[in-house]
C-alpha cells in the first residue's frame, strides 16, 4: 500500500501495482496531472470534495464532490481544475493479478465498471450514504495504519468495488455530466484527431475542419484537455503502438509508420519521453510479463 503521491509508473516499473495502491490527497491549489496519462493498470478516483474535469479518452467530464472515476488499464485520461481548485480524493490503483486473486470467479462482473460507457458514476444521496461509510473507513485504515491494515484496506476496497457493480445498471441509464459549450465543441475535436491519427494532422487543418482559427483552438483546446494539440496527436499514437508492440509481430520501424510518424528518430524519441522505455524495450518487457491485449 502506499498512500504518497508516487503514480508515475511504466510497463517496466518495480512500483507499476501487482496488488493495490491507495492514495489520499487535499489540495488548495490549482493542480492538473502533468504526466502519467495512460498506465497498465485499473483506476478508481474518487473526489472525497470539491470539483475537477476530467478528460477521458475523448471527452471531457465535471466531476463533483461524490462522484467516483473508473478509469480501465490504457486508458487515456487526465484531471484538471474547475473553477476553484480546492479538492480532495482518493485514487486506487490495482491489476489483474489483484482482481484475479479476490474477485476469483467474479472479475468480470467487477471490471465491467472499467467497460462502461460512461465512466464518471454519479452518486444519489442514498447511492452515497451506503458507499460513505466504507470510505471514511478506508481513510482511517490508510491514516493510522494499525496492524494488518494492508488486509483490511484489500477487504473494504472490495466490498466499495463490489457495492457499486450493483448500482451499475442503474448507473448505465443516467445521462453523462460533461462541462461547457467549449468542452462539448473540443471533445468533438479529440474525436476526430483520435479517428484520423495516423493521417497528417495539423494545427492549420484542424482549425479549418472546425471551422475555428489556428490560436483561438490551440488555447482552447489546452484549457479545456490539458494537452496541446501535439500532444494530445502524440500521446495517441504512441498508446496505438504500444498495443501493436504487445499484440503484433510487426517490425518497430513498420509500427511507426503504422501509427502515423513519418520519422523514424522522432518516434523513438517520442516513445521513449512517453513510456520511459525505448519500444524494444517495452516489446520485450510485454513478453515477459505475459502481457495481452487490454479489453
Amino acid at each position: 500500500m502506499n498512500h504518497a503521491d508516487k503514480t508515475r509508473s511504466s510497463l517496466t516499473d518495480t512500483q507499476t501495482p501487482h496488488s493495490l495502491t491507495v492514495e489520499y490527497a487535499g489540495r488548495s491549489d490549482y493542480f492538473a496531472m502533468t504526466h502519467e496519462h495512460f498506465h497498465p493498470h485499473y483506476e478508481v478516483y474518487i473526489l472525497l470534495s470539491g470539483e475537477r474535469h476530467y478528460f477521458i479518452r475523448d471527452q471531457i467530464y465535471r466531476v463533483q464532490q461524490g462522484d467516483i472515476v473508473f478509469i480501465a488499464k490504457n486508458e487515456l485520461h487526465r484531471t484538471l481544475p474547475a473553477e476553484l481548485p480546492e479538492h480532495e480524493r482518493i485514487v486506487m490503483y490495482f491489476n489483474d493479478h489483484f482482481a484475479e486473486n479476490h474477485f476469483a470467479g467474479h472479475s468480470a462482473w467487477i471490471l465491467s465498471l472499467f467497460q462502461s460507457k460512461q465512466p464518471v458514476f454519479h452518486l444519489s444521496a442514498r447511492e452515497q450514504s451506503h458507499l460513505n461509510p466504507l470510505i471514511q473507513k478506508l481513510l482511517r485504515e490508510l491514516t493510522v495504519q494499525a496492524p494488518g491494515y494492508e488486509l483490511c484496506m484489500q477487504c473494504i476496497v472490495t466490498e466499495l468495488l463490489i457495492t457499486c457493480a450493483r448500482l451499475h445498471r442503474e448507473q448505465a441509464q443516467l445521462p453523462v455530466t460533461i462541462g461547457t459549450e467549449a468542452h462539448q465543441h473540443m471533445s468533438e475535436v479529440a474525436r476526430y484527431i483520435k479517428s484520423h491519427y495516423q493521417q497528417e494532422i495539423s494545427l492549420p487543418l484542424l482549425a479549418e475542419q472546425f471551422h475555428l482559427s489556428p490560436s483561438y483552438l490551440s488555447r482552447i483546446f489546452k484549457k479545456t484537455t490539458g494537452f496541446s494539440i501535439t500532444e494530445y496527436l502524440n500521446t495517441i499514437r504512441i498508446q496505438e503502438a504500444q498495443r501493436l508492440l504487445r499484440e503484433s509481430e510487426f517490425k518497430i520501424i513498420d509500427i511507426a509508420n503504422i501509427v502515423g510518424f513519418g520519422n523514424f528518430s522522432h518516434f523513438g524519441k517520442m516513445f521513449k519521453h512517453l513510456s520511459q522505455v525505448s519500444p524494444r524495450e517495452y516489446r520485450d518487457s510485454a513478453k515477459h510479463l505475459g502481457i495481452q491485449i487490454s479489453k
